[in-house]
């Protein structure tokens, strides 16, 4: 089985970061293959405080320019000529979410499109205009 992998949205900072992250400026310690990241800060007073985050798995699949695509990312599918961004489901699987034809959010499962099709064109943290019509909330 192999290590889970995670990229972080930095909402203070509005950043990416990850799924590298530089050993010298986050403590990053492991055992038995577990994986603990220190995700804090100094205030200008000295005093640590945690990170807001958001932790973005990666799904494990790649699109066709072997891009890896985590949870939040924008997926175009010209299968369906459709554009969703990745969620987590209830029932343990990746979904693309967007508008379906009758106007309301709806998903379409990763084993209905064609992964050798499919681009990650953004994510939406940092490309929240990429679903400007294709979301209700956006």
């Amino acid at each position: 089985m192999s290590r889970p992998k995670y990229k972080f949205w930095d909402r203070e900072e509005n950043v990416m970061l990850g799924p590298n992250l530089d050993p010298e400026r986050y403590k990053i310690a492991s055992y038995n293959g577990l994986a603990l990241i220190d995700m804090s800060r100094q205030d200008e007073d000295g005093y640590d405080y945690e990170m807001d985050v958001e932790f973005l798995q990666f799904t494990g699949l790649y699109d066709r320019n072997g891009k890896e695509i985590y949870e939040g990312d924008i997926v175009y599918t010209p299968q369906f000529d459709w554009t969703g961004y990745v969620v987590f489901t209830g029932d343990c699987q990746y979904a693309l979410k967007g508008k379906t034809e009758l106007g309301n959010d709806g998903y379409i499962l990763f084993t209905q499109i064609y992964l050798n099709e499919c681009e990650v064109i953004g994510n939406i943290y940092e490309h929240p205009h990429l679903l400007k019509g294709v979301v209700e909330d956006a």
